[in-house]
């Protein structure tokens, strides 16, 4: 063979292997409609395959929170954050029973609230959102307090029930996680802006054995992005987007096993021992679904390890891949700049604001 020809075929040969390392992985899965509902079922370890923790990375851009140093920097263990239209970001100290105000580039501006029953006052303070009107809205046990965006109190309505969690629609009403009552499970209900019970969520999502007792929970706590409700289950792997009034719109789920909690039942009740957890998820502007995943590996009867993942899935619904995250951190929040909004809680209690980037 002339030198010329094993030169092309040398040539031909390297663009061949350029062309299989750039071909685009195909997604193992299908989608299809049940019912009007569209599924998608994700198979196999996604689009990004082996390469999924090279394709995320995190690059700190505001960190808030000090181990020592001035009053409004150091934070209880448990926080909650909410982010307004103009970045201000707003800091929920639970177990200080306060609200904080920083600007978008973490500089501090009010602090309101203290432990107490009166007007803007806290006793046990667990939800941050934002009304249509943009005023603040804090859930207190079954109450709602709420506040301008200049830290003044407004006023408090009492809710009929408890629950465990609230999101304010962008029609103005309120939407509560409810307890679930003899089984495992997630329920909801409607509730208007002056606390009346409106109607309840049409879904009512149960799983595992019968219980005796009183109300439990375990995870499965609602979202609300671009319109649309958004519910990652506590039992099985499935991610449910509904429209604002509760009508089923999809369903995005993984090959993926939830190890549900270890149920004992005693002579005088029963115990839930630790489990996985999918959710809660957050959309980007581009739609790109993000699902918070903990998965906990059992040691021993007395013993897990607990490790969090970030689960990816592009604006079909199909999967990327799994990014795992550092060790003690949680994702709080997805800003309308893509930026995220990461807690860790040792060795103290700070807010952290990233930029994702993908490669």
């Amino acid at each position: 063979m002339s030198e010329i020809k094993k030169f092309l075929l040398l040539i031909l040969i390297s663009m061949m292997v350029i062309c299989i390392s750039c071909a685009k992985k195909e997604w193992e899965g299908k989608t299809y409609q049940d019912q009007g509902v569209t599924i998608v079922e994700n198979r196999g370890p996604g689009l990004w395959g082996d390469e999924a923790g090279d394709k995320v990375q995190f690059v700190e851009d505001l960190s808030i929170g000090v181990e020592e140093g001035e009053d409004h920097l150091m934070f209880n263990r448990y926080v909650s954050i909410a982010i307004d239209p103009g970045l201000n970001i707003y800091i929920l100290d639970r177990q200080n029973q306060r609200l904080l105000k920083f600007d978008r580039y973490g500089n501090f501006i009010w602090q309101t609230g203290k432990k107490g029953q009166g007007p803007g006052e806290f006793q046990y303070p667990h939800d941050v959102v934002f009304t249509p009107s943009e005023d603040i809205a804090i859930r207190d046990g079954s109450m709602v307090h709420f506040f301008t965006v200049d830290g003044n109190y407004m006023n408090t309505v009492k809710l009929k029930g408890s629950f465990l969690s609230l999101e304010v629609l962008p029609d103005g009403r309120f939407l509560l996680n409810t307890w679930v009552r003899g089984q495992l499970g997630v329920a909801a209900e409607y509730h208007s802006r002056q606390g009346r019970i409106i109607r309840r969520f049409p879904i009512d999502y149960r799983y595992g054995p019968k219980l005796p007792g009183g109300a439990v929970s375990y995870g499965g706590e609602f979202n609300v992005f671009d319109n649309k409700l958004y519910l990652s289950l506590p039992g099985t792997y499935e991610i449910r987007e509904y429209d604002l009034d509760g009508n089923i719109l999809r369903k995005i789920r993984r090959d993926f096993e939830i190890k549900p909690p270890n149920i004992t039942f005693k002579a005088r009740g029963w115990l839930a021992g630790p489990s996985d957890v999918s959710g809660p998820c957050f959309l980007t502007q581009d739609k790109m679904l993000v699902n918070l995943l903990n998965i906990v590996e059992i040691l021993s009867e007395e013993d897990y390890e607990a490790q969090k993942f970030l689960d990816f899935f592009n604006n079909k619904g199909q999967f990327l891949g799994t990014y795992p995250m550092p060790e003690d951190q949680s994702l709080l929040a997805v800003d309308s700049e893509d930026f995220f909004y990461f807690v860790q809680r040792n060795p103290y209690p700070k807010v952290s604001r990233m930029k994702m980037i993908l490669y």
